[in-house]
């Protein structure tokens, strides 16, 4: 008989060898120092290599095994807190035109104060690059709907998670924390994607079924929500000069919700 996912050693350490060029791709400028936080296994941190061999690299990571096999392809390897870092102290001479948080935040239980936490340590124009989980996909609607929250080794339920975030909510916490976002992708794929590319060409606003769940759904953009398994953004410091837009994202204004809470 197999554990229960609570009793399961490997759940801080169970994601493959990935480059995240998802991710990567993202990136509109060439950066000189780079701080990947949350590096695993270091396989972000070869292709940076590969692609920017005269850029510092920084890599944080808490997983003692994980850290040993990154090492080889960073500059360096930080063991804790990168906020309470003195990073100047053990070299860095520039600050960091690029971070790297590729499912981190959602794994903490105070994201906001990391990357706020993190600003002091950024370039006036740093690239942040930043992959959370989408906590509104529509399957994950779909088994709640049903029943279920499953939780699981990896993935939208992965037992480790701690916050969820839709890009809604994602937007808020980055523009209220000191950030704004130039661009952001869906990152769907498996049956996600299959349901995604036989409902695109739909005529919209469209009753979208699966199983027991029926929504309306009205735009192309919408149904790309749903079916995004990640959200990704490139971040960049806003010091403080906000569109109109952007002044609502960084407010405490919120639109009617009903979920069971109060302040």
């Amino acid at each position: 008989m197999s554990d229960f996912i609570w009793q399961r050693k490997e759940n801080n350490f169970t994601y493959s060898d990935s480059p995240r060029y998802e991710c990567l791709n993202m990136l509109v400028r060439k950066p000189t120092n780079v701080l990947d936080i949350g590096c695993n296994v270091g396989s972000v941190g070869k292709v940076l290599r590969a692609n920017f061999p005269e850029a510092q690299l920084w890599g944080c990571e808490f997983n003692e095994e994980a850290a040993k096999i990154a090492a080889q392809h960073y500059d360096h390897i930080l063991k804790e807190d990168v906020t309470t870092v003195d990073f100047s102290a053990l070299g860095l001479t520039q600050a960091f035109d690029m971070v790297c948080l590729f499912d981190v935040l959602e794994h903490l239980y105070n994201p906001w104060q990391l990357l706020q936490g993190l600003l002091p340590k950024l370039s006036h124009d740093a690239q942040v690059l930043v992959s959370l989980p989408n906590a509104s996909h529509i399957l994950v609607l779909l088994d709640a709907l049903r029943g279920h929250w499953r939780y699981q080794n990896y993935g939208l339920l992965d037992f480790t998670h701690i916050r969820f975030f839709t890009d809604f909510d994602a937007r808020k916490m980055f523009y209220q924390t000191g950030y704004r976002v130039e661009e952001m992708r869906h990152h769907t794929f498996g049956l996600a994607q299959d349901i995604f590319n036989q409902l695109q060409h739909n005529s919209f606003p469209s009753s979208v079924t699966i199983d027991k769940l029926s929504v309306r759904v009205e735009s192309r953009e919408e149904l790309a929500r749903l079916c995004a398994i990640q959200n990704l953004y490139r971040l960049t410091p806003h010091h403080g000069k906000l569109s109109e837009e952007e002044k609502q994202f960084a407010s405490t204004d919120y639109p009617q919700t009903f979920t069971f809470g109060g302040e």
